[in-house]
């Protein structure tokens, strides 16, 4: 022990100076360290609002149950959309209109057949006849886009018109 005592007073100053060596790397390890930390509470402060006090983890729950809502009302839209699909593949949605006259003595185009129908091609044509003492309506029934009944040539061109993209017009050409 008297060895120890006396080398480490021989040699005071340069144990000193590695000491102060040391204390100088540790405080450069603080400062650094205080820094990065300081940093990193800078971070967390730009993710938790002010003054709420709400915590990040309270935050993440509330995001969850908004997805989870916004999640069951896109299903619920889904079905929706396919519901509407459904309706509108029956829906009587084509229609062909042609104007004609149907006798010499009456003009003006005041007659019509005119074709509805769904993508099936269920629906039904109707045709007005007018004359100079009456009017009349008849209705065919149609099915998968034909009629068990005979057609007149209008009402064939209206089942045409019906099946025509574009714009449709009740003028007759």
């Amino acid at each position: 022990m008297d060895e120890v005592l006396r080398s480490l007073t021989q040699h005071t100053s340069q144990i000193l100076l590695v000491l102060l060596v040391v204390v100088l790397i540790l405080a450069i390890m603080v400062v650094r360290l205080t820094r990065l930390q300081s940093k990193g509470q800078a971070r967390w402060r730009g993710l938790l609002p002010d003054g709420k006090g709400e915590t990040l983890e309270t935050m993440l729950y509330d995001h969850l149950r908004e997805r989870v809502r916004i999640e069951q009302d896109l299903e619920a839209l889904r079905v929706r959309a396919q519901d509407l699909e459904r309706k509108l593949a029956e829906s009587k949605r084509h229609l062909g209109l042609v104007r004609y006259d149907a006798f010499e003595d009456v003009r003006g185009n005041q007659s019509f057949a005119m074709a509805v129908y769904d993508d099936q091609g269920n629906g039904a044509v109707l045709n007005s006849i007018v004359g100079r003492a009456d009017c009349r309506v008849y209705c065919k029934p149609l099915l998968n886009g034909r009629s068990e009944r005979d057609l007149s040539q209008e009402e064939q061109r209206a089942i045409r018109e019906a099946r025509a993209t574009g714009p449709k017009s009740i003028v007759s050409p």
